[in-house]
């Protein structure tokens, strides 16, 4: 059986205009504290239910202003590459 590729090929949605389904792993876009790069790309949970005052949280379940800024710009799903085991 072969396996389909990853596709990388993405779309941010601006996190103003929509959020995630809460829980759910996804990739998102955020400013950047290094004066290598302006953004950064982090997989993140939003969580409103588990902290309503800080809902976006990395992975580990920590607030992401833990490792840089707390502003999340847009987000996307990455289930191909986040929840391979859920692939088709």
């Amino acid at each position: 059986m072969s396996k389909k590729p990853l596709s990388l090929t993405t779309q941010f949605l601006p996190s103003k205009q929509a959020l995630p389904s809460s829980d759910r792993p996804v990739l998102a876009l955020r400013p950047s504290s290094y004066s290598c790069c302006q953004y950064e790309v982090i997989t993140v949970r939003y969580m409103p239910d588990y902290r309503p005052k800080s809902p976006w949280r990395d992975i580990s379940g920590d607030a992401i202003s833990d490792s840089g800024s707390d502003q999340i710009l847009g987000w996307c799903y990455a289930d191909d590459i986040l929840a391979p085991a859920s692939r088709t």
